[in-house]
């Protein structure tokens, strides 16, 4: 059987809930979008990057990194649907998150791996999303050219403050330092 995305329209009042439980399910613009598996080369970067986050973060008690939790955002105002979330591939927040982050209460950075070299969502709608939603920082990592941009939030919306190569530093996370090579060494 081959797997395929799947697009739902989910009308206002709740038919979010009654989405099936498999899988994995972002709401936006009033579908239901089903995201495909990840392929192994994003899961191993997803994977290091998140062991190197958790190890930096827990011992100083700074904050968790947990990946595939929901961000709910403040649907657009022509929306009819008061359901819109987005799922980014890993979250970095001070407190112990819950099912998935309010509106309002967002976690302080949203990373997002490519799985093509384009990245064409992650660099429109997603970058849209997130600055919506109130994440002060995004880092769309690219495995392909083994590098992190990084956006912070300015105003409400996000600028591309740096391209990292080498080392990353999380802006509310101060200790935190990540060494890129560790990184890209999980694609060798």
């Amino acid at each position: 059987m081959i797997a395929v995305m799947q697009d739902l329209l989910v009308f206002p009042g709740g038919d979010y809930w009654s989405l099936p439980s498999e899988g994995r399910w972002e709401v936006v613009r009033e579908r239901a979008v089903l995201l495909p598996p990840n392929d192994g080369r994003h899961q191993e970067v997803c994977d290091e990057l998140l062991a190197i986050l958790r190890a930096q973060l827990r011992p100083r008690r700074l904050g968790h990194a947990n990946s595939a939790i929901g961000v709910r955002i403040e649907p657009w105002p022509e929306a009819e649907s008061e359901i819109h979330t987005r799922i980014p591939d890993i979250v970095v927040c001070r407190r112990k998150p819950d099912q998935w982050f309010s509106i309002g209460s967002p976690p302080e950075l949203a990373i997002e791996v490519l799985s093509t070299r384009r990245g064409n969502v992650q660099r429109t709608e997603k970058l849209d999303d997130y600055a919506r939603a109130g994440i002060a920082e995004y880092w769309v990592v690219s495995p392909f050219d083994r590098n992190v941009e990084v956006y912070r939030l300015r105003e409400g919306d996000y600028v591309l403050v740096s391209t990292e190569r080498e080392r990353l530093r999380p802006g509310d996370f101060p200790g935190v330092a990540i060494n890129l090579a560790e990184i890209w060494s999980v694609l060798e």
